[in-house]
C-alpha cells in the first residue's frame, strides 16, 4: 500500500485526502462491524479510541503520525509489510547470572 501521502505537508490536497479515505477503507475491511477505531493522527497516538468520523477529521485537522508505516493495530499483518521494514529475531541467548 503506498502511504506516501502520510508526508504530504498540505492536509488539504486530494493526495492526502485519498490517503485518508483509503486507510479508513482499510481499516473498516479489518474490524468488520467496528463503530469505533483507534485514532492515529498526531495528537491521539494510536492510543484513543474514536468514531470513523472523528478519525478522518483528526487526521486532516492533526495529521497522520508519520512513523505509522506498518498498521499493525488496524488489521495490517507482519507479512504483508515490507521486509525493510520489519525485523526479524531468531536466536534469543539467555543472560545467566552466576551470582544467581
Amino acid at each position: 500500500m503506498d502511504i506516501r501521502w502520510i508526508h504530504n505537508p498540505s492536509r488539504c490536497a486530494d493526495e492526502y485526502l485519498d490517503g485518508i479515505e483509503d486507510f479508513i477503507e482499510f481499516a473498516c475491511r479489518h474490524n468488520p462491524g467496528a463503530t469505533r477505531i483507534r485514532c492515529p493522527c498526531r495528537r491521539c497516538n494510536n492510543t484513543l479510541w474514536e468514531t470513523i468520523e472523528n478519525v478522518e477529521f483528526h487526521l486532516v485537522r492533526n495529521g497522520m503520525i508519520e512513523t505509522y508505516n506498518i498498521w499493525n493495530l488496524h488489521g495490517e499483518q507482519l507479512e504483508h509489510a515490507s521486509s525493510s521494514n520489519a525485523t526479524r529475531v531468531d536466536n534469543v541467548e539467555h543472560i545467566v547470572d552466576a551470582n544467581d
